[in-house]
Order: C-alpha cells, then sequence, then structure tokens
C-alpha cells in the first residue's frame, strides 16, 4: 500500500506557496492495486478539482479526500475501463462527491440526487412503492442491470453521459445517432425500464 501524489514530483521542503498536492491511497478497500492510468487521468484536471474544493467544500486542502473517493469509486465500477475522457469522468464525479462531503454524506443529499436524476427519480420518488430512502444511485444500479439484461448496454452508456453532462449531440456521435433520434430512444426506454421495474 502506498500513496500516490500530484504531481508526482513534488518537493514538499520546497514546493512553491500555493501548491496543494493531491494524495490518494493507490489500493482500494479490497486490496487491490488501482489502475496507475486512472492517477494519471487526475494531472489535467487537477486546478478544477483543488478549486471544486475551495469553492464546494470552502476548503482546498480537502481536495486529496475528494479526490481520492472519486477516483476509488470510479474503479470500483469501471476497474481498467477508463472510457475516453478519464479527466472528464473523474472531474464529473468529484462535483457530486463534494456535495456528498459538503452534507456529511450521500443520505443527506437526497434533494441533490433528485435534481440529478431529474424527472426520472421525481417519478420513482413520488410512487407509492418504493420508499423514500431508496438512494439515486441504487435506482441507477437498477437500470444499468436492467438495460444489460434487456440487450440494450448502449442506453445504459447515454444515461451515463447524460448524468455527467455530455451534450445531445455528444451522446449521439457516441452512439452513432442523430441527437434528436438518442434523446427520442433514451426517453423511451427510461420510460419502459420505469414500466417493467414497477417504479412508474
Amino acid at each position: 500500500m502506498a500513496i500516490v501524489t500530484i504531481p508526482y514530483d513534488i518537493d514538499f521542503l520546497n514546493s512553491p506557496l500555493g501548491v496543494v498536492p493531491i494524495c490518494i491511497d493507490d489500493t482500494d478497500r479490497d486490496g487491490r492495486l488501482i489502475d496507475s492510468r486512472w492517477f494519471s487521468a487526475v494531472i489535467p484536471v487537477a486546478d478544477p478539482l483543488r478549486g471544486l474544493a475551495a469553492k464546494a467544500l470552502d476548503d482546498v486542502w480537502r481536495v486529496s479526500e475528494l479526490t481520492e473517493a472519486s477516483v476509488h469509486a470510479l474503479w470500483r465500477k469501471h476497474l481498467h475501463n477508463l472510457g475516453e475522457q478519464p479527466s472528464r469522468r473523474i472531474l464529473a464525479h468529484a462535483k457530486w462527491t463534494a456535495r456528498d462531503l459538503k452534507v456529511g454524506g450521500r443520505a443527506p443529499r437526497r434533494g441533490v440526487e433528485v435534481e440529478m436524476l431529474d424527472s426520472v427519480l421525481k417519478q420513482i420518488l413520488a410512487t407509492q412503492d418504493v420508499q423514500r430512502e431508496v438512494l439515486a444511485l441504487e435506482v441507477r444500479e437498477m437500470l444499468a442491470r436492467h438495460f444489460q439484461a434487456r440487450g440494450v448496454p448502449h442506453i445504459d452508456e447515454m444515461l451515463e453521459m447524460w448524468l455527467i453532462g455530455h451534450s445531445w449531440l455528444e451522446i449521439g456521435d457516441k452512439v452513432g445517432k442523430h441527437w434528436d433520434t438518442a434523446k427520442r430512444d433514451l426517453r423511451r426506454w427510461l420510460k419502459k425500464a420505469l414500466y417493467e421495474l414497477d417504479l412508474e
């Protein structure tokens, strides 16, 4: 077990003032060594991550806590599949992680989770069959399993891109469809999934 420090070559005794190092445990909670490419992906967004910690958490020195939480979560979910823009993925995840940390955890952030999933979660949380304690990420995992089982994993990929803020043009390009068609497909499959999962 070791700590990865970003910048890699930082000299703690002689580092310039204002450079806050980002320190991340290189081993996950199961004892697995994290793919080093996840740490490399932090480098291009190191300054935005510091800015996020300063703005959202009122303490730039919490950037290590923020970044480690996001890197470890993404590693657990994707392992060696970093995707095409891992740096952007880390920063997007960190924005939600920062909101968790600010309010003391994911559970108190239910209102923010509702915003994240927009009308989808509003429908889910409004039903009598689903307890309001169900967290958005649990719902997200249900949808992911549903789309995988139906043989449409690209719909889950579209949903993931939509949640982290990709434009419809980007989503359409990714799946090889016109943006408007991609948008309609996602809405149609979401509605069908909510119905089949008895969440509508």
